[in-house]
């Protein structure tokens, strides 16, 4: 252990007496509030992030293929070899998103809806569900049955149990099915919400006449990140684009992304992460400030004991490390402190949700929390690097004050 810090572990922070004692206790509770404010701001970004996309990929897919005309159907085995070069855990659902109009006695509603296979995986129809569940769609009893969102329903006047005409048109025809609602969700995310409704795909497969072997969008889900997304939308729009010479009268098939598709909400979140950007710059030199405060109090507070330091010998180097540390353990505190505090405030509004939001306005109906514990050791190292680098130049006035005038100093 270095003599500076030896030193610096030893000396008191403050007292209950004497000049700058209170600064102290000030400087502490603004780093403290400092770090609560940046800790939140990382995890409440994190989590509307998580929140959003996951409720976007849940609609929609991260990569869809569908027919360029809009009219033919993308033959499944044409494109098999394609598929099968995908990564490890990608998911491929062949799908038919079918346009209709749902007539009540008193209303109707246009409407998406969208065809879900036996082997669908559910769990995000799942998470939102608030009535009801989602069909069996491997029961032949079943295939009738629907899951619209509270949104619709109340549109419609439509409750759990209720059978609801549908209209299916294309082709210069339509047809009419009468749908059961099984299963009532509500995500808060109205652009979704109210247009969208899950039915079962054998059934959109009747009506569109679409066989087994063909479907009107693929979906692959499953790609680990953000940049694997962008690599295979890229090499399946090239290799698709080759198709109708490889395979001659296969239809050309397009590609979009969650990226393109979603744009407007990757967007949003964006403009968040440059409002999270100017809050931790704006608390880091919050806190830059308080540091260089206490500093100048700790220097003031012991000008005598700076005078005797030098006059048995120490080096202003000496003396400038031991104030640097000894305001270090400010920090030090103010960080424990305000570490504990955010993390407590992330556990409770996890468990009980106690700050809510408007979900007409933030697609969301409480404040998002998230952990993140790369971004929370990052976040303290930097602000403990970023301190020590300021505290260095302040600390040079140590080298002005002669040792005469600092032992009578009071």
């Amino acid at each position: 252990m270095s003599l500076s810090v030896f030193i610096a572990r030893r000396l008191p922070l403050g007292s209950d007496r004497g000049p700058g004692s209170g600064g102290i206790a000030v400087a502490v509770t603004g780093i403290t509030l400092s770090v609560i404010v940046m800790l939140l701001s990382i995890s409440i970004i994190t989590g509307f992030r998580e929140e959003i996309r996951h409720k976007i990929i849940g609609f929609d897919a991260q990569i869809t293929l569908y027919p360029t005309d809009g009219e033919e159907a993308i033959d499944l085995g044409a494109i098999s070899d394609i598929l099968s070069t995908l990564p490890d855990g990608a998911r491929v659902s062949p799908t038919i998103r079918q346009p209709a109009i749902m007539k009540a006695p008193e209303d109707f509603e246009g409407v998406v809806i969208r065809g879900i296979p036996a082997d669908y995986d559910t769990r995000f129809i799942e998470e939102n569900i608030v009535e009801g569940g989602v069909p069996d769609y491997e029961a032949d009893s079943t295939i009738y049955n629907i899951v619209v969102s509270r949104i619709i329903a109340d549109k419609l006047g439509a409750r759990m149990g209720d059978k609801i005409d549908t209209y299916f048109v294309g082709g210069g025809i339509y047809r009419v099915r009468r749908l059961k609602v099984a299963g009532i969700y509500e995500s808060h995310f109205s652009e979704y919400d109210s247009h969208v409704v899950y039915a079962s795909l054998p059934m959109l497969r009747q009506v569109t006449a679409v066989a087994d072997s063909s479907a009107m969008a693929v979906e692959i889900d499953g790609l680990s990140s953000d940049n694997e997304i962008d690599a295979v939308s890229a090499r399946l729009s090239r290799d698709l684009a080759m198709l109708p010479y490889t395979k001659p009268g296969s239809a050309p098939i397009s590609v979009t992304d969650i990226h393109r598709s979603a744009a407007l909400y990757f967007n949003w979140l964006a403009l968040l992460d440059t409002n999270v950007v100017v809050i931790l710059t704006l608390m880091a030199l919050l806190s830059c400030l308080t540091l260089v405060s206490s500093l100048f109090i700790l220097i003031l507070r012991r000008v005598s004991m700076i005078g005797i330091l030098k006059a048995v010998g120490a080096s202003n180097a000496l003396v400038r490390r031991i104030f640097v540390v000894l305001t270090l353990r400010i920090l030090a505190i103010g960080l424990v402190l305000g570490n504990i505090i955010a993390a407590g405030i992330i556990i409770v509004q996890r468990a009980t949700r106690f700050l809510p939001l408007d979900p007409d306005a933030y697609y969301l109906d409480r404040v998002p929390m998230a952990l993140p514990l790369g971004a929370w050791l990052g976040l303290n190292a930097a602000v403990v690097l970023l301190s020590f680098v300021i505290l260095l130049l302040p600390s040079g006035i140590i080298a002005t004050i002669p040792p005469s005038r600092a032992i009578n100093y009071e």
